[in-house]
């Protein structure tokens, strides 16, 4: 089994006024291609830093970062763009979902900018993508009209949208309504659970 994602001791430091501020140091790890991976570790220990440098949205201060079959230090800002929309979908942990667009726009978006979805088949993709996280009768919806936990079903749903190789998710499940989740769970079966769990990086 390939790997999917391979990080070689990346370091990530952030400068502020009381000196540079260190994210992530020396870190290396390898991810093979179905694995379903945790990163747990406390708040500040740099989890969210790496979701974004997997993701390209954030570059390492030092080290590589292979995600999907690319090196990601070597594409420019509009590669990285056009690699994310075919390769990565992202689950943010405050939903980031556009106010001014129905729920069922919201989804099509990733489709639209990657242009792998023919045009005529991407409502129809989108709707079925939120019948399966629990939230089809919110299709035609503005956000703003969602409880909570029905926004980030429907920022799940976006992520999916391109059906993409990697799934990266920030807390996912941190806002979702209490009681049965079962409906908001998207499962694949080529995947296997691992747990890494990470202490200060």
């Amino acid at each position: 089994m390939g790997l999917a994602i391979q990080v070689s001791d990346v370091a990530k430091t952030y400068p502020s006024s009381a000196g540079d501020f260190v994210a992530l140091d020396g870190l290396s790890l390898g991810i093979a291609d179905g694995e379903f991976v945790a990163v747990v570790g406390r708040s500040g220990s740099g989890k969210t830093t790496l979701l974004n440098l997997l993701a390209g949205i954030d570059r390492p201060t030092s080290g590589t970062v292979w995600v999907a079959g690319a090196d990601l230090g070597t594409l420019s800002e509009s590669g990285l763009a056009a690699w994310r929309g075919r390769n990565v979908g992202l689950v943010f942990q405050f939903f980031q979902l556009l106010p001014t667009l129905t729920v069922v726009e919201n989804v099509m978006l990733p489709m639209d900018f990657a242009k792998t979805i023919p045009v005529s088949e991407r409502r129809d993709q989108a709707q079925n993508l939120l019948e399966r996280v629990g939230v089809g009768d919110q299709a035609d919806k503005l956000p703003s009209t969602l409880s909570g936990g029905q926004q980030q079903r429907a920022a799940i749903a976006r992520a999916l949208a391109n059906n993409p190789p990697l799934l990266l998710a920030d807390e996912p499940t941190g806002n979702l309504d209490s009681g049965p989740r079962r409906p908001g769970v998207v499962r694949r079966p080529e995947c296997r659970r691992a747990d890494h769990r990470g202490g200060d990086s």
